[in-house]
């Protein structure tokens, strides 16, 4: 069976792909660190869109990489799914070094879930 490169990368965009490509061919210069923070700031954007970020808390002696989620990502109930299949596994992906992602917030929650109205609601 024939697989296009698109097919294979979930639709990403010739562009996506290229990126993606040319930052794992630069990362084995960056040490572990770097290569974190530079994979974590393609997705700040997206975050960024929702009023959310992360940040990187620490890397244990045991290369778990420890993310904070910050703004209205705290509470968010897709958080935890942004999580296991965006950061983590973009970042397992890229990052060969990395055993595992975890997410270490205990604030608490500091604003209410936006009022998003469903079609079949009336007003």
């Amino acid at each position: 069976m024939y697989y296009s490169l698109f097919s294979i990368a979930g639709g990403l965009s010739g562009r996506q792909i290229l990126g993606t490509m040319l930052v794992s061919l630069y990362m084995p210069t960056l040490t572990l660190e770097q290569k974190i923070q530079e994979t974590i700031a393609e997705v700040q954007p997206m975050l960024g869109l929702h009023g959310g970020s992360i940040e990187v808390v620490r890397i244990t002696p045991d290369r778990v990489v420890e993310l904070r989620f910050k703004g209205t990502c705290i509470g968010c109930a897709a958080a935890n799914y942004t999580l296991e299949y965006g950061l983590k596994e973009m970042l397992m992906i890229k990052i060969d070094e990395i055993e595992d992602v975890i997410a270490v917030n205990d604030e608490p929650v500091t604003h209410e879930a936006p009022a998003i109205p469903l079609p079949y609601q009336t007003a």
